[in-house]
């Protein structure tokens, strides 16, 4: 009687393990991070102009929705607050106000005495960078 020996197969490749998990880290990474931009942005009718340019880096985003309040990164806020958030604004670009910009966002159902307000309020903290945002027509 003969005895087989089993034969012992030894494959050469390659672990993909960590590379799987560097991909779904990525995409975790990536998807909280379109989350957070979009918290910024508050679903509004904003006014149509042809030739707006995309937004560039700003330092504070203020949504102003056709009710007349305002929200700032997903939290509605009082017009005294936005001095408090632009002072730590102003702190974290040393004190320079030509350094802050303010991008306002305001719906286009809403009245023009809250934009008004704060475009004030801003001026009087020095702000001189206040662009009001647009949507480009289609």
């Amino acid at each position: 009687m003969k005895l087989s020996k089993k034969r012992v197969r030894h494959t050469k490749g390659m672990d993909i393990t960590p590379m799987i998990d560097i991909v779904f880290l990525l995409l975790i990474f990536f998807i909280t991070v379109s989350q957070v931009s979009e918290t910024n942005r508050e679903k509004l009718e904003l006014p149509e102009l042809k030739g707006a340019k995309d937004q560039k880096k700003t330092s504070l985003v203020v949504n102003i929705n056709k009710a007349g309040e305002i929200v700032v990164a997903g939290n509605p806020v009082q017009l005294a607050d936005i001095a408090f958030l632009v002072g730590n604004e102003l702190e974290a670009n040393g004190g320079d106000a030509a350094m802050v910009t303010v991008v306002v966002r305001v719906d286009q159902k809403a009245t023009c005495e809250v934009p008004n307000a704060l475009v004030k309020q801003l001026a009087s903290q020095g702000i001189s960078k206040v662009r009001l945002a647009v949507q480009v027509p289609n």
